[in-house]
């Protein structure tokens, strides 16, 4: 399964060959370690070497930040009580997602950077805040060892987003910077992280809710080779991205694709993203999947950028706060919550709930009121039109729908 944070996901390994697969994969470069877990997760970059935007290298940080953290087992369960995730945008377009993050790295046009902290979707979403401005990237190591710490030393097993919550963002970024002063001088220097873009153009295969056989790797593998530079790019939408040579114009192996020039890869659309689901995931609630593939029947017919992100659970792996329409079940008495307008800057606006089996009605009708008002995007659709007018419509058309109420709080973050 492709993931939603640059990662493939291999499942019903055999128990007793679990080793030699890790070995293999070790083998190839492919480690592991810190994908999962109470961890420093592998952080996400965008992909800079294919964005004229880009205003550094944003997978030579997020490689030399991840390989700091990777095998220090203070920075790993059981001493850190909570994972921590960092993204890494090239620019402000901060496709990475960085309202989403306990740690959002954005570049800027000035050759410095701003720092998002607290962020968290899932189980009470809360929004990333601005902490720092103007940072050199000789900072950037040492700001992460800070937070890093600051959660280590708290032992907030609710996550780093909690620690600013209950501490407030003036005294958590006062122990950040005090911590990453003291560390700074025993730390690596980052690399050269000058922008390095590649002349190509960029082949797109999507795979709505993410699940890919082998063989279809394989082959994508097998394009790469002959069409392009021998590798593939994987982002946080559940497509594969091949960079090929400027003059390939068809790409005989494959039926499904779409030829595009380099650029931001947020928003992109029209693009289904879901979790596992309760099929392999023991949180999981509802069929992510099947859901998935039947909303993405009637979102490929708008054809627009528009992205459904469905989670299984209140973990939100599917990152429905960050999606243009978001579905994530909670509680006993599985209700499924609506959210519309995310983006990698702001979490979505809250409509409502329903009954599981309505979701894939709430979808559509969602869709075909976008479709008749003429906005186009769907945050400045749900501003436009007003967040009272899309449930009215939906308590009329959706006989499960209702509005928020203090049964659904335990969702709501302090935004």
């Amino acid at each position: 399964m492709l993931g939603t944070r640059g990662d493939i996901e291999i499942f019903k390994v055999d128990f007793r060959l679990f080793d030699e697969v890790v070995v293999k994969l070790r083998e190839v470069g492919l480690d592991p370690r810190d994908s999962c877990g109470n961890s420093v997760r592998n952080p996400i970059p965008c992909a800079s070497q294919f964005c004229p935007y880009a205003h550094i290298n944003a997978e030579a940080l997020s490689t030399f930040i991840g390989d700091y953290f990777r095998y220090r087992s203070e920075y790993e369960q059981p001493s850190l009580p909570h994972r921590i995730k960092i993204s890494i945008s090239a620019c402000e377009r901060a496709c990475a997602v960085p309202v989403a993050q306990d740690i959002g790295i954005v570049a800027k046009p000035n050759g410095k950077f701003d720092i998002y902290l607290g962020g968290g979707i899932g189980e009470h979403a809360f929004s990333a805040r601005l902490a720092f401005t103007d940072v050199d990237a000789e900072d950037l190591l040492p700001i992460c060892v800070g937070v890093a710490e600051v959660l280590r030393r708290s032992g907030e097993r609710r996550g780093f987003k909690w620690v600013v919550r209950l501490r407030g963002l003036d005294k958590v970024r006062e122990e950040v910077l005090a911590i990453a002063r003291e560390v700074k001088p025993k730390l690596p220097k980052p690399p050269d992280l000058t922008p390095r873009f590649i002349k190509s153009r960029i082949v797109k295969i999507p795979y709505p809710t993410g699940w890919v056989t082998a063989d279809e790797l394989v082959k994508l593998a097998n394009v790469a080779d002959r069409y392009g530079f021998g590798y593939v790019l994987l982002f946080n939408n559940q497509s594969v991205y091949i960079p090929i040579r400027e003059e390939v114009d068809r790409i005989e192996e494959l039926s499904n694709y779409e030829v595009r020039d380099p650029g931001p890869m947020y928003p992109e659309g029209p693009i289904t993203v879901a979790c596992l689901g309760n099929e392999l995931c023991p949180p999981g609630l509802i069929d992510t999947t099947g859901l998935g593939r039947k909303i993405h029947v009637h979102l490929s017919k708008l054809n627009e950028p528009i992205r459904v992100g469905i989670s299984g659970c209140t973990h939100d792996c599917g990152m429905s706060w960050i999606a243009d329409i978001g579905l994530e079940p909670f509680g006993s008495k599985t209700r499924v919550l609506i959210t519309m307008g995310g983006s990698p800057t702001a979490l979505g606006f809250v409509i409502g709930t329903v009954d599981p089996g309505d979701a894939e009605l709430a979808v559509q009708v969602l869709l075909d009121m976008y479709r008749r008002s003429g906005v186009r995007g769907v945050r400045d659709f749900v501003v436009k039109v007003g967040v009272d007018a899309i449930r009215s419509e939906l308590t009329r058309l959706v006989p499960s729908f209702r509005p928020p109420d203090k049964d659904i709080n335990i969702v709501f973050g302090p935004d």
